[in-house]
């Protein structure tokens, strides 16, 4: 009896340390008052606009995209170069979104001034099958994090187990190594930096969502004006001088 229980015990314990290692290594999921909150901004300020684009949103022959659910959030990260390290700067959340169960496109979540609200929403119809994918291979493994770097165009997956930690490209699967990623980061950097130098563009857009706006916008109008006030004597001075001679030609008739 004694030996079976001294069994019984150490299968329990092999079993509740898988568990937790499994638990430990998946991706992981915004919690629900986020969720929420995500939801019913797209309810109210979205639906009506992928109503209207069903067709580039997958949702031909569906349902209405006011009857759209949401999926799991899944955290995505940035990359920061400091030295020779690198350091994870969380960016946001990806939320799967669902017509009639099936993926019709993702909605990223970005925190602002402290709330969670609406940046981006993309057509990408497979993000989560990729998530799937990912935690069925990698589970297990170590600490999972998806890195989207737009920044970089950068698309990776991170593993951190007690041995070491690497990157996965998504896009082709191969194997990177920190300092590959590091290196890659500071000449994107690099080359950034003197892009932005260089560049002439004026109009920047802030924020997100619902609460976007151009940072240039009455700079903009004001030049509008003086466009049109240029115009408008362009018209009118031809005009005026046909006026004066119509005028003449009557004084001359009369």
């Amino acid at each position: 009896m004694k030996i079976r229980a001294l069994l019984l015990t150490a299968v329990l314990a092999l079993s509740l340390a898988g568990n937790a290692a499994y638990a430990d290594s998946g991706l992981e999921k915004a919690g629900a008052e986020i969720k929420g909150a995500i939801e019913q901004e797209y309810k109210e300020y979205y639906a009506d606009s992928l109503e209207a684009q069903k067709d580039n949103f997958h949702g031909t022959g569906k349902t209405s995209f006011h009857e759209a659910t949401l999926g799991e959030g899944i955290p995505y990260y940035q990359l920061n170069v400091h030295d020779n390290s690198i350091s994870h700067e969380m960016a946001g959340y990806k939320f799967p979104l669902y017509l009639e169960e099936a993926q019709v496109g993702v909605i990223e979540a970005t925190l602002e001034s402290g709330a969670w609200t609406i940046y981006n929403i993309s057509n990408h119809n497979d993000f989560d099958n990729t998530v799937k994918r990912l935690e069925a291979e990698y589970a297990g493994k170590g600490t999972v994090e998806l890195i989207d770097d737009k920044r970089y165009e950068l698309d990776y997956l991170y593993i951190n187990n007690e041995v070491n930690e690497t990157y996965i490209d998504l896009t082709n699967e191969q194997n990177i190594s920190p300092s590959e990623v590091r290196d890659a980061v500071s000449e994107s950097a690099d080359a950034l930096n003197s892009m932005n130098r260089n560049s002439n563009e004026g109009a920047i857009l802030v924020g997100g969502g619902h609460h976007a706006a151009s940072s240039d916008g009455g700079h903009n109008s004001f030049i509008t004006a003086i466009v049109l006030f240029g115009l408008s004597l362009v018209f009118a001075v031809p005009l005026v001088i046909s006026a004066v001679q119509r005028r003449r030609a009557s004084d001359v008739l009369q």
